[in-house]
């Protein structure tokens, strides 16, 4: 049992008012690139090689610091031409994976990305693949692109520094299936990304899969097993890719001739961070384990099945400094059996909570007035988790919640999650980019 999602902040506001910051999900692993010359060894492989990535690429990829390197908290993807010598290909690049490394299922991933002068040929992507790919192959592994640029279309029309692509591949009924969207920001107010850094981000839970720029949503996909056909792809670890490719099918330039983007050209990533959105599963040898930190995975409606008819709604995340933040709604009862609600704050430390509850009163069905709801004490109650389905809830009683509502100790009550929440990172444009 739990109160529904929309009615949340409203009620964090009136209960509590400014002193209560909106809860934001907990960030679980990132990379910065703020050490070192190369990228991190135990986070990042290459891929190598000149075959046209079957798509007529044009570049060789090459782990060569010339074209990926670490400098000032940035990761720089170059794109140079060939200086001859031993490499097949007319140019160089990088593309960079976290396979068998860093492996993620479910949850909000995002990169700070800029992007260089695309005009024309090139096609810079921040995008996933199933970690199994070396086992079942492309598309049955799955694949989301979260951003890529350079579309033929875009080359077309002259504005191809303007159109982002995002896109999911998956294999239905032995065929490849495809879902996706162009975002085109001049339709708002014409700008060019590779001018800024830009957010590209991918919020996905077990039913969903939705991706933004900048927190602007560009599209979201059902993967629900009763509405999407073969979807298993999208429910086993994905592994993380950045590259930059020079020419190929995507971009419509197939010989060196027709590159005429602007040479050498480079990707900059400031950052890459995931999320714990109620769901993610991080794996790998490039994950420091921390399986302690209550987070949003422990978010949720809690009940015990023995007393069903009352429970709790639980969300566990941070506070907009990064302080952690739980916040609790109980449903229950008073004495004489009238349904009545009790609302809590605390900070998580380890795998234990202390809830102080506030019981509202003054309350009204279909009126909401602040001023005339007393917030009186409700007592305290410790709740410790065992894991992600399981916790342990002991309550000790206020004065008031004994002379009004007839309460006493509840001790050692074992609860179980009945479901979670998506708790995804809330998006904020700044304003500089609130076009």
């Amino acid at each position: 049992m739990c109160v529904p999602h929309i009615t949340r902040i409203s009620l964090l506001s009136a209960l509590f008012g400014a002193s209560v910051s909106t809860i934001e999900a907990q960030l679980l692993w990132s990379e910065e690139f703020d050490s070192g010359v190369a990228p991190d060894p135990s986070v990042w492989s290459y891929d190598l090689g000149a075959n046209g990535w079957g798509n007529q690429e044009l570049q060789e990829y090459v782990d060569d610091l010339d074209n990926a390197h670490i400098a000032d908290g940035t990761l720089v993807i170059t794109a140079r031409r060939s200086a001859g010598g031993t490499s097949p290909a007319a140019f160089t690049s990088a593309r960079l994976r976290t396979q068998d490394k860093v492996m993620v299922k479910y949850g909000t991933i995002e990169a700070r990305i800029r992007v260089p002068d695309l005009a024309d040929g090139l096609w810079p992507a921040f995008w996933t693949l199933g970690n199994n790919f070396g086992q079942v192959g492309w598309p049955l592994c799955g694949e989301v692109d979260i951003m890529e640029m350079g579309w033929k279309d875009a080359v077309r029309d002259g504005v191809v520094n303007r159109w982002l692509n995002s896109a999911a591949h998956w294999e239905s009924g032995g065929r490849h299936a495809f879902y996706g969207r162009t975002y085109e920001p001049q339709r708002v107010e014409a700008f060019d990304l590779n001018e800024d850094y830009h957010l590209f981000s991918m919020n996905w839970t077990p039913n969903t899969i939705t991706t933004y720029l900048d927190g602007r949503e560009i599209w979201v996909m059902d993967i629900g097993a009763e509405n999407c056909a073969d979807c298993e792809a999208f429910h086993e670890p994905h592994f993380m890719i950045l590259n930059l490719a020079v020419g190929g099918n995507f971009t419509g330039r197939l010989t060196e001739d027709l590159i005429t983007a602007p040479l050498p050209a480079e990707m900059k990533v400031d950052y890459v961070r995931i999320y714990d959105n109620g769901f993610t599963e991080l794996s790998g040898p490039g994950v420091e384990p921390d399986p302690a930190i209550i987070g949003p995975a422990h978010s949720g409606s809690w009940y015990q099945p023995e007393q069903s008819g009352h429970g709790f709604s639980m969300e566990f995340g941070q506070t907009l400094d990064g302080s952690p933040l739980a916040v609790v709604y109980w449903f229950t009862y008073d004495a004489l059996g009238n349904p009545i609600f009790m609302l809590g704050t605390g900070s998580p430390a380890g795998n234990r909570v202390e809830i102080a509850f506030h019981s509202p009163v003054g309350m009204v069905f279909g009126e909401f007035l602040p001023e005339t709801v007393s917030r009186e004490d409700g007592g305290t109650a410790v709740i410790e988790f065992t894991d992600r389905e399981n916790a342990t809830f002991n309550y000790t009683p206020s004065e008031f919640t004994v002379t009004q509502w007839g309460h006493g100790e509840v001790v050692d009550l074992a609860l179980i999650k009945l479901f979670g929440i998506d708790a995804a990172k809330s998006f904020e444009l700044p304003a500089q980019e609130a076009r």
